[in-house]
């Protein structure tokens, strides 16, 4: 571009501009004196609804009309979209055009993106944009010719005043104009060969067709303006020429919608235009621009989120993770703020206004009540709050019915809506939170919190030193109890006070008096609870259930439980929860409140990777305690080098005769005797006593639950183990592994490998060959103390319990090695509770 072109172009921007603003300003000078918003929202109010309604059917049928310039577009272009595609580009690109201007930026970006989802080119849509556009300017050509052909009178635009000669000059010589370019298409299409790289081959029959939609949309989005407007003695034509040269100066600036620059161009052609123009262009522009405007975004919003919906999926699922992880502190939290607000406020003076307002709407005996109610209503919001930090679904639902309460009474007891909306506020939150909150079996009152009650009874008595500084309660007489009165904000102070000390000494009177009981849990299982539980345990140790010396938390659905042993002031637990692992939490929180109410540490003993999380939470230290050899029945074979050593002792032992027996749990008590004297000797061999907890022990009440595995020579039994099987049928171990002097070496080599073989023909998926202790605990100089005293007695140990020779024993079998855990209160208590449990797997607990 020259620089005189550049000069040319930019002397008729500023006329423009300055031909704009001197008829904005010519049009709104008369009205600055004399113009009050409230005038013009009572005229808008004062518009026919009829009229309105109108308007907004002319809208319609505007922009339904717009669909057709893109679909004669396409033809012209070659393509074709869906309808729905179409009407949904249409309408997409015209109100964010209407709306923000720069028609071929936002409109046409809109297009591009939207006819590109059908695969059109980019480059057929930018066509598509064009011929759009100029279809547009054929219309408002048509539109204003028409116009100033028929124009009767003259039309004062501020800076100039349109005569009716000149007018119909301009007008005939407009519409001859387009009359001629429709004649050339329909009959010399070939003068037209120029512009079809930018407007594709044009017919006649098209041209007439974009002539004719494009003077009805714009007849519609005019007439929709006409109806708002106050147009008695204003004909028509004029109207409409006026709306034309505003539309075309508004997209000729680029001024976002046009603003102020069409407003101007109509209040100056108004006749006494005052505040009902002024309301009807307000309305306009809600209809025709603000409205479809927002439905746009709303609709491609939709639409362009169901695109994204796994990203966001992915975006939005760390951060739903990480709110529900704090929800519960947020709430306990909100929930203690939320009953000191209705507390202060039951204390407070109300406002008079309102309690004016509040008498013609509810008796006075209904706001008394409501009144002390909320006060109430706030001491249970405080009282709650812990049972939200510990995620008791109890505590969510109370919380949530008080915060409800909390609103009714608030608005009941002095129109006090600010209090109110907080409450409801509260309320959605803690609803949308929910899934937070999800640990049942405890009431929302029951969690014995000592810290939290003093910090309640510290609010209360807050609240009631504050109510006190506003009255003179050296004048309060006990005849003011029972003072009943509208303004009679003292006695109510006195009456809420009252109350609220009342339910806050009867709670912590509670807590005192209730004793909870020595031990949780019950001492033996249901034969259905065990069949369903177990039914769905990956662990065969579960049989641990039935030693006969455990307590036992179940789930309320009965098919879950967690085996624990309360020795002393601690409670140790066996392994992992036994059932459905979304039970676990909830079982394992309860546990720890019956121990926190029983003054008792809590213990964990052998605990699998799965268990961590919760242990964690549970503010434990957790210490890896050893690992556990699993063997793969399917993959195990005795062949290769580096099983040479179980192969020589299965062949020796087949050499001494040693044959395998199993026995099933029918037949064990028959074959109890037989194997006693192996078990005795073997106990006394070992120098050892019956051990318990985490192992069985020979006794035919445990042992009757089993099958049996008995390796015999010579038709004497000579080695026995009995067999765990988990209830899903996935994993096979041994408990109790007892031999006799008569036993050859390798007798439990030849036991393993054929008990292995055995997992294999039944389908088992594991062998557990048990835990080797202390083993896998990791070294190093940043290593906590626990790991450095485990490495230590697992390296010079071996003079009490042959730790390294265990874990060298079962590495034979080449197995998998999977850590378990111990987790004990953190500090000087996990010594104690540590010691529990060996007291417990060394001599049974005894």
């Amino acid at each position: 571009m020259s620089s005189r072109t550049r000069l040319i172009r930019g002397f008729l921007v500023v006329a423009l501009v300055a031909a704009v603003g001197t008829i904005a300003w010519r049009s709104l000078s008369h009205l600055a004196h004399e113009f009050r918003p409230a005038d013009a929202l009572a005229a808008l109010a004062a518009i026919p609804r009829r009229h309105v309604v109108g308007a907004v059917l002319l809208t319609i049928a505007s922009y339904i009309l717009l669909t057709f310039y893109d679909m004669l577009a396409q033809r012209i272009v070659g393509v074709r979209a869906p309808l729905g595609l179409t009407m949904r580009a249409s309408f997409t690109s015209y109100a964010l055009s209407h709306t923000l201007g720069f028609g071929a930026i936002t409109g046409g970006s809109a297009r591009l993106r939207i006819y590109g989802t059908a695969g059109i080119p980019p480059a057929k849509v930018a066509r598509i944009v064009v011929i759009a556009g100029v279809s547009f300017w054929v219309g408002v050509a048509i539109a204003s010719g028409t116009a100033m052909a028929f124009l009767g009178a003259p039309l004062d635009l501020g800076i100039m005043t349109i005569q009716p000669g000149p007018a119909h000059v301009v007008g005939a010589l407009v519409l001859g104009v387009v009359l001629t370019f429709t004649g050339v298409a329909a009959f010399r299409p070939a003068l037209l060969k120029p512009l079809e790289p930018v407007l594709g081959t044009l017919r006649g029959q098209t041209v007439l067709e974009l002539a004719v939609v494009s003077t009805v949309d714009l007849a519609c989005s005019s007439l929709a303006l006409y109806l708002l407007l106050p147009h008695a003695e204003w004909h028509f034509a004029r109207f409409m020429l006026a709306y034309a040269m505003g539309i075309s100066l508004g997209l000729v600036t680029h001024i976002p919608g046009g603003l102020g620059v069409f407003e101007a161009v109509i209040l100056a052609t108004v006749p006494d235009a005052g505040a009902a123009a002024i309301a009807a262009l307000i309305a306009y522009r809600v209809i025709y621009y603000l409205i479809p405007f927002s439905l746009a975004l709303i609709l491609n919003g939709a639409i362009e989120a169901v695109g994204l919906a796994p990203l966001l999926r992915r975006l939005i699922t760390p951060v739903r993770n990480v709110v529900l992880e704090i929800s519960p502190a947020l709430f306990g939290a909100m929930s203690f703020a939320g009953g000191l607000v209705l507390l202060l406020s039951g204390a407070l003076p109300a406002e008079h206004a309102r309690m004016h307002d509040l008498i013609l709407l509810l008796p006075l005996p209904f706001i008394e009540t409501s009144h002390l109610a909320a006060s109430l209503v706030g001491t249970g919001l405080l009282l709650v709050a812990p049972a939200l930090t510990q995620r008791l679904v109890s505590g969510m639902r109370t919380a949530r019915a008080l915060f409800l309460l909390g609103a009714l009474f608030s608005i009941a007891k002095g129109l006090d809506y600010e209090e109110a909306g907080v409450m409801l506020v509260m309320a959605g939150l803690l609803q949308l939170a929910a899934p937070a909150f999800y640990r049942g079996r405890t009431g929302a009152f029951s969690t014995h919190n000592l810290r939290w009650l003093i910090a309640a009874a510290v609010a209360v008595v807050v609240t009631c030193v504050s109510g006190a500084m506003f009255y003179n309660t050296d004048r309060f007489r006990s005849d003011l109890w029972w003072h009943f009165a509208l303004y009679g904000d003292g006695p109510r102070y006195l009456r809420a006070s009252f109350g609220a000390g009342v339910l806050m000494t009867a709670f912590a009177l509670r807590e005192w008096i209730i004793q909870p009981r020595a031990q949780g849990g019950v001492t033996t299982l249901s034969p259905e609870t065990i069949r369903r539980a177990m039914a769905q345990c990956p662990r065969s140790d579960a049989a641990l259930a039935l030693t006969g010396d455990k307590r036992f938390l179940v789930s309320e659905a009965g098919d879950c439980f967690l085996m624990f042993r309360p020795l002393g002031r601690t409670w140790v637990v066996m392994g992992d929860p036994v059932g459905p692992r979304e039970r676990w939490s909830a079982l394992v929180w309860e546990l720890r409140r019956l121990s926190h109410l029983c003054n008792a540490r809590l213990c964990f003993y052998q605990a699998s990777e799965e268990m961590l999380p919760l242990m964690v939470e549970l503010g434990l230290a957790v210490m890896k305690y050893g690992e556990e050899a699993i063997v793969d029945p399917a993959t195990f074979t005795l062949t290769g080098p580096r099983m040479k050593g179980l192969r020589n002792s299965r062949a020796r032992a087949l050499r001494e005769g040693l044959s395998l027996t199993l026995v099933p749990p029918s037949d064990v008590p028959r074959w109890l005797p037989r194997l006693k004297p192996v078990s005795d000797e073997w106990l006394r061999t070992q120098h050892a006593l019956e051990k318990g907890f985490s192992l069985g022990h020979f006794e035919a009440r445990y042992l009757t639950h089993f099958e049996l595995a008995v390796v015999m020579r010579d038709n004497e039994p000579v080695a026995f183990a009995n067999i765990w099987a988990s209830g899903d049928g996935q994993e096979m171990s041994v408990d109790l592994m007892r031999q006799g002097s008569a036993a050859p070496p390798g007798t439990m080599d030849y036991l393993f490998t054929e008990l292995i073989g055995l997992a294999r023909e039944r389908g088992y998926r594991r062998f557990n060959l048990g835990l080797a202790p202390l083993s896998g605990v990791p070294g190093g100089r940043l290593a906590p103390f626990w790991a450095h005293l485990a490495r230590a007695v697992y390296q010079i140990g071996g003079a009490v319990y042959n730790f390294a020779g265990l874990k060298f024993y079962k590495a034979k079998f080449d197995p998998a090695w999977e850590s378990r855990y111990i987790a004990c209160p953190q500090g000087p208590a996990g010594f104690f509770a540590v010691g529990a449990v060996v007291r417990l797997v060394s001599v049974g607990g005894i």
